[in-house]
């Protein structure tokens, strides 16, 4: 789980300084861009289960951890209207906190599910709602599946501030449940971090794990980003 045993470590990383020529990137508000610490953790069995989904909770409580400390302080809230989130659940302060912000939301029967899996949309969703660009100025994407829909906008815009992907096939299959692995590749893009599997911390000083030790598959470095301080 992502709730149980974690530890904020700050390693200060300088930013990297832009040129004249460099085109403008969007960098997302109130998260933490100027630290490096991991914001995912293992399961209990020592494994971090790259293709397994993860739940809405889990999501929330991700990119809580993210949250820089003033925005953590000016959004903070302990309550909410969902009918399925207790006030002593662990999972309350995040749900509650980022609904308050306006980052995420519920269903209309006043439900958020915490415990469902979350699909590629709604997630891109919830990304693309730190960074303050206009969702209906977005330019189209070539994805066959994803035009006529709530969420046509927010993939459009993910894709322009180059935080998700697509597939081989020219889809994005919005509606899909998307991996953790999948999570994380999302999260580290909209922290702007570009991990690579030749330049991590050396091995023997990087958490690894027993289900993403092979350097090929597209989300080794992804994973060891996520879960490395």
């Amino acid at each position: 789980s992502v709730h149980a045993g974690w530890e904020r470590v700050i390693t200060p990383v300088p930013p990297t300084p832009s040129t004249p020529d460099e085109p403008e990137v969007h960098r997302p508000n109130g998260l933490v861009l100027d630290e490096h610490f991991a914001y995912l953790i293992g399961n209990d069995d020592g494994l971090i289960r790259p293709e397994a989904n993860i739940t809405r909770a889990e999501v929330a409580t991700i990119f809580f951890r993210m949250l820089k400390d003033e925005s953590r302080n000016k959004y903070w809230s302990k309550t909410n209207s969902f009918s399925d989130v207790s006030a002593t659940a662990w999972y309350n302060n995040a749900i509650s906190t980022l609904t308050n912000m306006g980052v995420i939301s519920g269903y209309p029967d006043g439900t958020f599910r915490p415990n469902a899996g979350i699909t590629r949309a709604e997630f891109a969703k919830i990304a693309v709602s730190f960074f303050d660009v206009n969702v209906d100025q977005t330019l189209g994407t070539n994805f066959t599946d994803v035009a006529g829909a709530w969420y046509t906008k927010y993939i459009n815009l993910a894709v322009e501030l180059n935080i998700v992907n697509g597939y081989a096939d020219g889809t994005f299959r919005p509606n899909n449940l998307i991996t953790r692995a999948e999570a994380m590749k999302i999260v580290n893009n909209t922290l702007r971090r570009t991990p690579h599997k030749d330049r991590l911390l050396p091995e023997k000083d990087m958490i690894t794990w027993p289900d993403n030790m092979d350097k090929n598959v597209w989300y080794y470095a992804v994973v060891q980003e996520a879960t490395n301080s």
